[in-house]
């Protein structure tokens, strides 16, 4: 890198470390959380009633069971939720403004940022949100909520790539190169930046493994017109050209 150029990544490294340390889930799991994951890391959790959860990268889950309901808040990141049947007890996942309801199914809540996002692989799910009539999603179907506004319109659901996540993969089918480097910044340290716009529309498929995300990395490298330079805290992709 050039100097002037190597200052400027310095300080978006320096910015970099700042946004990731308020970004971690530690602080509100240390104070709320009954379970939560570091960056990278991915841990499954089995309840009493026989539920199984499998909590994504930099996550965080409480658990309130009670004699006649399974009341469940994930405060943020994203979590697969297999249900043990129980009609007595509805199971609910409180996520951003909204709630999903279920009583025997599997399915994905991904409460990154200001959106929340569910998707169903099994079963049949009931999605509540901004104080409008419940939505009923069912398997292979997925929508976004979002704040006080109406849940998003259903969308069909990729099951082949669904929740690839938890088998410990990473599937994109041409998808924009900068939608796959957010998805790959959840699984590392610090941020990931695109130094150039153009960039982002470039497509990319792949399966990829989720333990070694350096090989992505090397791989875009390999196959995209593009340069990855590794700092601590910031990984900057940038043109070949530049």
């Amino acid at each position: 890198l050039r100097p002037r150029r190597l200052v400027a990544v310095a300080a978006a490294a320096c910015v970099a470390a700042l946004a990731v340390a308020l970004a971690l889930p530690t602080p509100v799991a240390g104070l709320y959380a009954d379970y939560a994951t570091r960056t990278g890391e991915r841990r499954m959790i089995e309840l009493a009633d026989g539920s199984r959860i499998w909590l994504n990268s930099a996550s965080a889950l409480s658990v309130d069971f009670s004699a006649s309901r399974r009341s469940l808040h994930l405060y943020g990141g994203e979590a697969l939720f297999e249900v043990a049947k129980d009609a007595q007890r509805p199971f609910v996942v409180h996520a951003g403004d909204g709630e999903v309801t279920a009583v025997g199914t599997r399915f994905d809540v991904d409460s990154r940022g200001p959106e929340v996002q569910v998707a169903v692989s099994e079963g049949v799910v009931r999605v509540e949100a901004g104080g409008k009539p419940a939505v009923r999603l069912a398997a292979g179907e997925r929508l976004a909520y979002r704040g006080e506004a109406a849940p998003g319109p259903v969308q069909p659901l990729d099951l082949d790539s669904a929740s690839a996540w938890q088998r410990g993969k990473l599937i994109f089918n041409q998808r924009p190169l900068g939608e796959v480097l957010a998805e790959l910044e959840r699984y590392l340290p610090g941020r990931i930046l695109l130094t150039d716009a153009g960039l982002r529309r470039h497509r990319v498929s792949g399966v990829f493994d989720l333990d070694d995300p350096d090989a992505l990395l090397q791989t875009l490298q390999r196959l995209q017109p593009v340069r990855v330079t590794r700092l601590p805290w910031l990984v900057v992709v940038r043109p070949v050209s530049s």
